[in-house]
């Protein structure tokens, strides 16, 4: 059952932050502080947490500031990926005093690249680093990587609203294709995808029109976890056409795609002219107020970075 707050615990965390709609890091730490519940921060953090930063020099400012792994823990599955791990990353959490569960765990979202010869195992082992770390760096060097550019489809299980969902919401999606590594299948399809809602603007701030913008959170790859960036593609109200377009410019200046845009982003966007493939049936539902995503419809991602795993 879940547990329901007070609501002068409501009206405290408000306080904090003010009228933000999305929270910062400072936010986060200026909530542990206050002396609300762990649980109601975290839910806070879930609900709107868009604006946080999850990289190693800030896990350890929030670490410093009073925050607990819990709270931190939550700020890492919110935030969008931060740089990738390596060796001294790893040791400056160690020294930090960051446990081994909560980097490992933090391993497992966020592959890294490793120097693990003998010397440098040697070294990290004096310097603190439990034999727990050493084991999954060692095996974490030796991963195969998703390389940038691949188009992921994926098909969304949940369906998406303009009206009714918020900015940080995730959606449950699955694979609609395999995704394949030389002659391997490295995920099959209907694997688990993870999508989140990262931007929304309301009619009259765009033209007049409602957009949604989307991003592929995370794969479940080669049985784990593995967060994905991806390039943007965007979704505008005002149009109940359908179009399939892999870039930009193939859409022209009405707006508007669904599908994979080549080029540096964080996000798929959901774009206004339509349906981008959508599988049984299944249509972006668009007018001049609102953008629908039904359950159903086929999203294709292109990675703008490397993933390993």
């Amino acid at each position: 059952m879940r547990f329901h707050f007070p609501m002068v615990a409501v009206l405290a965390a408000a306080s904090v932050f003010g009228q933000n709609t999305t929270m910062t890091n400072d936010d986060v730490i200026k909530l542990a502080k206050s002396g609300l519940s762990e649980q109601f921060v975290t839910d806070l953090i879930d609900a709107q947490g868009s604006r946080l930063s999850a990289d190693v020099s800030s896990l350890i400012q929030m670490k410093e500031g009073g925050a607990n792994e819990r709270i931190i823990g939550a700020v890492v599955k919110k935030a969008p990926a931060g740089e990738a791990l390596n060796t001294d990353s790893v040791l400056r959490l160690v020294k930090a005093n960051f446990s081994d569960t909560f980097i490992i765990d933090l391993l497992g979202r966020r592959q890294g690249s490793f120097s693990t010869d003998a010397s440098r195992i040697v070294e990290l082992k004096q310097a603190g680093v439990s034999e727990r770390l050493l084991s999954m760096m060692v095996k974490q060097a030796a991963t195969r990587e998703l390389a940038r550019g691949t188009e992921l489809r994926v098909r969304m299980i949940d369906s998406i609203d303009s009206e009714t969902n918020r900015v940080g919401q995730d959606f449950d999606a699955s694979l609609d294709e395999p995704i394949t590594i030389g002659n391997d299948v490295v995920a099959a399809k209907g694997s688990r995808a993870v999508v989140r809602l990262v931007d929304a603007q309301d009619s009259g701030k765009l033209k007049g029109r409602t957009s949604l913008t989307l991003q592929l959170r995370s794969v479940v790859i080669d049985g784990k976890t593995v967060e994905i960036n991806t390039s943007d593609v965007s979704q505008q109200s005002g149009s109940r056409g359908a179009r399939t377009a892999k870039s930009a410019a193939a859409v022209g200046a009405v707006g508007a795609i669904i599908g994979g845009i080549a080029g540096g982003g964080k996000g798929a966007a959901i774009g206004a002219a339509a349906g981008a493939g959508a599988g049984a049936g299944a249509q972006v539902l668009l007018d001049p107020q609102k953008v629908k995503v039904p359950s159903e419809t086929v999203l294709t991602f292109v990675t703008d970075r490397p993933a390993r795993f």
